[in-house]
């Protein structure tokens, strides 16, 4: 232990926090807390119903492509979350550019991205970028001239390239779990009480907290984290939960490490209504030997079947505008090498991402804190979002 981790350790009220939720959000929210450079070490307990190496509809975290792909836009509604992607954005690439080892052990990679729309729309301003609000946080960022890409898909109007950061998901969250765990956040397998509202879910909460550790007290408690997403829904109250929606995501994996991360968003119009949410992208998984390929964002839609016809259009688009065909295996004809195919429900939140404490005075004898709603950009807000939670957190002390 070092001299600042001792000095820690002797000053600090060694406080417990309670994480609900074992997602991206609640497991990036527990490292820092109680990272090597944290002001103050509490003891943490996480609980939460399904755990990294779990599927499950209800665990929407380990579906992700995932890659950084800004989703905030530039109106004044979003700062908190463009806020959120710079953080995440900076922290993984320093770790990337400093430590290989530990990115590699996270799954994280840089990739060039190259990006296109179809239609005008305020990205597209100007066709030099300056719709972009991202375009001076990313490296490597450049505006493509179209007729000289050979990688421009038929029907875009812009196209930009930069240097992304993709992630395997997986493994991700498999490293995660090992370092909050490592660090010694005690970590339980269950289900809370949702029957009693927001009062229930904390008594509930501080009950298997404290049955699995004999050796804390009612008074430990400073503050109980919620980092449910959707489930969030059943016990926060009727006006809240009505903010809350699903957006559901619909992914292939298949063989092979795409050379680049690549998206096509509002691509030319189809006559066919349905296929209005939907998108293609390119997400290679560094390490793994696998890409994921996709997609929709179906607001509202709650169906965990996968949709053999919308898998067939996302085939059909990726092989159409080139998008992956360093994946295409001569032995199948062309065809890609499918390895699964699968859906997840984003959480969605109207007016963005909850990231707040609970009114003004304690629930059930503890502060909470709110960190869910964050749709499709679980990943690339959780470095900047753990951070609000953590300052969130201390000021309570």
């Amino acid at each position: 232990m070092s001299t600042n981790e001792q000095q820690i350790s002797a000053s600090s009220p060694h406080k417990h926090i309670i994480i609900l939720g074992a997602g991206i959000t609640g497991l990036s929210t527990a490292l820092k807390l109680n990272s090597n450079h944290a002001s103050v070490q509490y003891n943490i307990t996480i609980i939460a119903s399904h755990l990294p190496g779990d599927e499950s509809i209800d665990y929407t975290s380990p579906w992700a492509g995932a890659d950084w792909s800004p989703q905030a836009t530039s109106a004044p509604a979003d700062a908190s979350m463009r806020e959120y992607d710079k953080s995440t954005y900076n922290t993984w690439a320093e770790l990337i550019e400093t430590n290989h080892v530990e990115a590699a052990n996270l799954g994280l990679a840089f990739k060039e991205n190259r990006s296109y729309w179809g239609k005008e729309g305020p990205e597209t301003e100007g066709h030099d970028g300056r719709g972009l609000w991202w375009r001076d946080v990313v490296k490597d960022f450049a505006v493509l001239d179209l007729e000289k890409d050979n990688f421009a898909p038929e029907g875009a109007v812009m196209g930009v390239k930069y240097r992304t950061i993709c992630l395997s998901v997986p493994q991700h969250l498999r490293c995660l779990m090992e370092k909050v765990q490592g660090g010694g956040t005690n970590v339980i397998r269950a289900k809370v009480d949702i029957s009693h509202g927001l009062d229930g879910v904390v008594k509930d909460a501080k009950r298997l907290a404290l049955e699995s550790n004999k050796a804390a007290k009612e008074d430990d408690f400073l503050a109980l984290i919620n980092c449910t997403g959707l489930a969030a829904r059943h016990f926060v109250g009727a006006e809240e939960a009505a903010k809350l929606y699903p957006v559901r995501g619909q992914t292939i994996l298949v063989k092979g490490e795409a050379i680049m991360d690549r998206t096509y968003d509002d691509f030319p119009a189809s006559p066919i209504e349905t296929e209005k949410d939907e998108l293609t992208y390119v997400i290679p998984r560094p390490g793994s030997g696998t890409t994921i390929f996709g997609g929709c964002k179906q607001a509202g839609n709650w169906d965990a079947k996968v949709d053999e016809e919308l898998n067939g259009r996302m085939l059909d688009r990726i092989k159409r505008w080139g998008m992956a065909d360093e994946l295409r295996s001569t032995e199948k004809g062309g065809d890609f090498e499918i390895v699964s195919s699968q859906v997840g429900l984003r959480p969605g939140r109207k007016g963005g991402p909850r990231v707040e404490i609970e009114g003004e005075t304690k629930v059930a004898g503890v502060w909470v804190v709110h960190s869910y709603g964050h749709a499709g950009a679980g990943y690339q807000n959780s470095g900047g979002c753990s951070e609000k939670v953590a300052k969130l957190v201390n000021g309570l002390i």
